[in-house]
Order: structure tokens, then C-alpha cells, then sequence
């Protein structure tokens, strides 16, 4: 018995000295706290730690954010403490705006607006309101020419008045309206309206003078596109040739009497290697364009698109080659009527070869098969060029030896059954046999000029 109650007075020394210990070390941790720098959120900050951060700011680099020293410049806090028996208790405060901050996010709010404003319009080309006067610094004057007796009389065409622009254009060229001095060229059904300098303006009515005076009479032409296997016919034809200036390189141009144009066109008929493309005789409009044109089209598989999840997995992309010439003159005669003046473009396209190239895809059963697409090979070549003849002479252009405007093709056909090969390109000599036999109506021209009894419209 008497060690039974030793022992229980030794358990209950132990757990008093526990107590003891544990109550020393809880106010140890205490007064530590109280000594510790760290407060709580809701504390008031002291006047010392406001100075010194006001200290630290005017030592802030220059990329520090702007918003922030603002904020150390006004210290007054953006919320105000509403429950300060909270602060006491250690709740959680609650915290309500102050009309100071509220005040200064209703100045900061405009400002980012009008700054999104300012970065949107720099962005905006400068538009300047329209002129009550056009600049003519160079002396530019404003005509309208009455061009009426010339558009009524074209009934085939939509815009007649195209034709009276496009020989202005020619005459004058074209930068020249999109460049200073300001110019300006406008056409209507009735009326080409022109605002340029006093030079440009003489320029511009010599042309209207010209489809005035032949009110849209139509002019007979008689063409010819020929081709001969070897340019050697110019050893005999060169005595009954007169050589003309030709811009384009290349190409050559002569003109002959219509007597010589018979006997030339007679020697190349006794050659093997001579072909007649087209020909026979043709009748336009004055200044319109007529258009010689024999083209077909060469369908090829250009591509492949793929499809996923289908059998096959892919579909050609077909395209196609227009192959062949097309030929496109506008004349416009002289006042005195004596000469043609004749814009001439000639455009040839032809397919030496579409090679084809094999594509592995897959089929059914996830096989690996191949597909074909075609490459094109072409041979080009182009003709534009503007002469002025006398109307009883024959004007002949060669543009050299180039591809045959009439190739001939092969049957071979392609895995989609169009050709894939081609026989060898024909290259000859292209003749164009250009030659003018006057109006159609003989009653409706003068022979001869006189003075224009048109004159612009102020």
C-alpha cells in the first residue's frame, strides 16, 4: 500500500513540472510576438514607416510604376476602417470606400478611355475635306468634247466611249494621269471630260477629231496569219520589202505596194513549210477592236486535295490551258485619210508538254498506290505594238521564229484520260499580213480633211 501511494505522488509531481514548462514556454512565444516587427493588416500604419516609405520612393528607378507613386505620394489609405472595435478584438475588419478614392478612379477611368481613343485614330488615314477649286499649278484647264456623233452611231458595243479613252491613253500614255501635274480623263456615252494642261489638250482633240470625223464608219481590212518552216524566205522577198522602226525586240516590220504583196504571197504559197492560219477580210468600226481568236483548251490534273477519311483518300484539281493565238487590231484613220493607224496585239499560248509526276497515296485496304499531276511546259510569245502606214501600202510583221500557233496533239491519254504528252513543237516563222482597204461606205467620208468643226465644250 505504501508503494502504491508513492507512486501516485510521484505521476502527479511529473505532471505538475509538465505544467509548469508548458505555461513558461506559451509566455515566452507571447512576448516574442509583442517584440515582433510584423503587425496586423488592419494596424495603423505609423507616421515613422509612412516617412520612410515616401524616403524610399524618391529613389525609385525610372521604369517603376506610375500607379504606385501615386499612391505613396497620398497615403491615406483607400479604404477606411469602419469597425475599430474589430481592430481591438482581433475580428476581421469590414472595409468601406472613401470618397477620395472614389473620386480619383472617376478622374483615372476618362483618361484610359481617351487614351484607347488616341491610339485608334493615329491608326485612321488623315481625310481633308474636298476643294472648291482644282490645283493648277501647271496651267491645267477643264474640257468637255462632245463626242455624241461618233458613240451614237456604235450600236454592237456597250461602251463606245471605251474606244475614244484607250487612243487618248496611246497618244498620250498613261503615267502621266497618275502622276503631277493633276489630270484628270473621264468618259460618258456623250461627253470626254479632261482636265490637264493646254498641251495635253491639243493632243487630246486630235483624237476626237479623228472618230468625230467618221461618225463609227466601219473600215474593211483584209488579214493574214501565216507561218513558214524556215526564215529563209527572205532571200528572195527582200527586194519588194521597205523596213519600218518596231519597238518590241524581235520583231521585225515591213511595208510593200499591194502589187508586191501579191507576188510574195504568191512565192511563199510554192513552199512546203507555208501555212495559212487564218485570213480573208474583216470590217470594224473606226477606232473599235475587233478580235481574231482560235484557241482550245488543254484540260490537265493540276493537283490533289486530300480527303481524309474516305476511300480513295484524295480528288484531282482539274485545270485548264487555253492553246492557241489571239489577234486583236484597232485602226483608226487619219483626218487627210491617207494613212491607217493601227494597234495591233497578238498573244500565243501553246502546250509543249505536260509531264507527269507520280504521287503516292493510299487506296483501299490501305494500299500504297500512285497518282499522276500534271506539270506544264509552255511556249509563249507576245506581240503589241502601234503602226501608222499609208493607206495604199501593205503592212507585214514576222515576229521571228516561234511556236506554231495551231500545235498538234497526241492521243496519249493520263491515268484521269486527259494528255499527258505531246509531239514535238513545230517552230516556224509568223507572218501577220496586215492590209487596209478603206471604208465601207464610201459616201460618209470625205476624201480629204478639212478644218474640224468641233470644238470643246467650255
Amino acid at each position: 500500500m505504501r508503494s502504491l501511494s508513492n507512486t501516485l505522488s510521484c505521476c502527479l509531481a511529473l505532471a505538475f513540472a509538465i505544467l509548469i514548462t508548458n505555461a513558461s514556454i506559451a509566455q515566452e512565444v507571447l512576448d516574442r510576438s509583442q517584440r515582433s516587427p510584423w503587425r496586423a493588416s488592419f494596424n495603423q500604419v505609423s507616421p515613422q514607416a509612412v516617412q520612410a516609405i515616401q524616403s524610399n520612393a524618391d529613389r525609385a528607378p525610372l521604369n517603376a510604376d506610375p500607379s504606385a507613386q501615386r499612391r505613396l505620394e497620398n497615403p491615406t489609405p483607400p479604404f477606411s476602417r469602419g469597425d475599430s472595435q474589430a481592430n481591438q478584438t482581433g475580428r476581421v475588419p469590414r472595409l468601406t470606400a472613401s470618397p477620395q478614392s472614389v473620386t480619383q478612379a472617376a478622374s483615372v477611368a476618362p483618361t484610359l478611355a481617351n487614351d484607347r481613343t488616341l491610339s485608334h485614330q493615329s491608326l485612321e488615314t488623315k481625310v481633308t475635306r474636298t476643294q472648291n477649286q482644282l490645283p493648277n499649278d501647271a496651267g491645267q484647264v477643264w474640257r468637255e468634247y462632245d463626242i455624241s456623233p461618233y458613240t451614237k452611231n456604235i450600236q454592237s458595243v456597250q461602251k463606245p466611249q471605251q474606244a475614244v479613252l484607250d487612243w487618248v491613253l496611246r497618244e498620250t500614255g498613261t503615267e502621266m494621269w497618275f502622276n503631277e501635274p493633276l489630270g484628270i480623263l473621264h468618259g460618258t456615252k456623250d461627253r470626254l471630260i479632261v482636265y490637264h494642261t493646254p498641251e495635253i489638250q491639243a493632243e487630246v482633240k486630235a483624237i476626237t477629231d479623228r472618230f468625230v470625223r467618221t461618225r463609227g464608219q466601219e473600215q474593211n481590212f483584209n488579214i493574214d496569219l501565216l507561218t513558214v518552216g524556215n526564215p529563209n524566205w527572205r532571200s528572195n522577198a527582200y527586194p519588194l520589202l521597205q523596213t519600218i522602226d518596231v519597238q518590241t525586240p524581235g520583231v521585225e516590220a515591213w511595208m510593200m505596194s499591194k502589187e508586191n504583196a501579191a507576188i510574195l504571197i504568191g512565192q511563199l504559197r510554192q513552199r512546203s513549210d507555208f501555212k495559212q492560219h487564218s485570213g480573208g477580210e474583216v470590217k470594224s468600226h473606226d477606232g473599235q477592236t475587233f478580235v481574231l481568236e482560235k484557241t482550245k483548251p488543254v484540260p490537265f490534273v493540276r493537283s490533289l486535295r486530300w480527303l481524309p477519311g474516305q476511300i480513295p483518300a484524295y480528288e484531282p484539281l482539274m485545270t485548264t490551258i487555253n492553246e492557241g493565238y489571239t489577234l486583236s487590231i484597232s485602226s483608226l484613220s487619219l483626218l487627210d485619210n491617207r494613212a491607217i493607224e493601227v494597234a495591233v496585239k497578238c498573244d500565243v499560248d501553246q502546250v509543249e508538254t505536260l509531264t507527269p509526276i507520280k504521287i503516292p497515296v493510299t487506296g483501299v485496304g490501305n494500299l500504297v498506290q500512285t497518282a499522276d499531276i500534271n506539270v506544264p511546259e509552255l511556249i509563249s510569245w507576245r506581240l503589241h505594238e502601234r503602226f501608222r502606214w499609208p493607206s495604199d501600202q501593205v503592212l507585214l510583221l514576222s515576229c521571228g521564229v516561234v511556236a506554231d500557233p495551231q500545235p498538234e496533239t497526241s492521243g496519249g491519254t493520263g491515268v484521269f484520260g486527259f494528255g499527258t504528252r505531246r509531239k514535238q513543237v513545230n517552230r516556224s516563222d509568223a507572218l501577220l499580213l496586215i492590209e487596209y482597204r478603206g471604208p465601207a461606205t464610201e459616201a460618209n467620208l470625205p476624201r480629204t480633211a478639212g478644218r474640224s468643226s468641233m470644238a470643246p465644250l467650255k
